[in-house]
């Protein structure tokens, strides 16, 4: 998801309300513009603290990215920060336990 910021209330609100909705177990976010996400705000977006969550620097004047994962879902044995993207390997621990990777990407369009 392509949060654009997260800087203001309503743009947190809006997130924190999907995952609450939609029951979400992980998310990528591209683009938060945070100098850099606090613990805390990690919590509130979530709304809760079983949480883990794994962060990429920001790119020029692009935001940075930010992976979340609830931890009775995820577990993460490794990840790496490269430019422009984030890949987390781990446990999915929901039904039949597997192994997964996410890639969490920033993919600038030019038109």
């Amino acid at each position: 998801m392509n949060s654009r910021g997260l800087g203001g209330r309503i743009k947190k609100k809006y997130i924190s309300d999907l995952i609450r909705k939609e029951q979400v177990g992980f998310i990528c976010l591209q683009e938060t513009k945070c100098e850099q996400i606090s613990k805390e705000g990690c919590y509130q977006i979530w709304g809760s603290n079983e949480i883990d969550w794994i962060e990429n620097g920001a790119f020029n004047n692009s935001g940075r990215l930010v992976t979340m994962w609830k931890k009775n879902c995820f577990e993460m044995t490794r990840y790496i920060n490269g430019n422009k993207f984030s890949i987390i390997e781990g446990l999915w621990k929901i039904g039949t336990s597997i192994e997964i990777t996410i890639v969490n990407i920033y993919i600038v369009l030019v038109t």
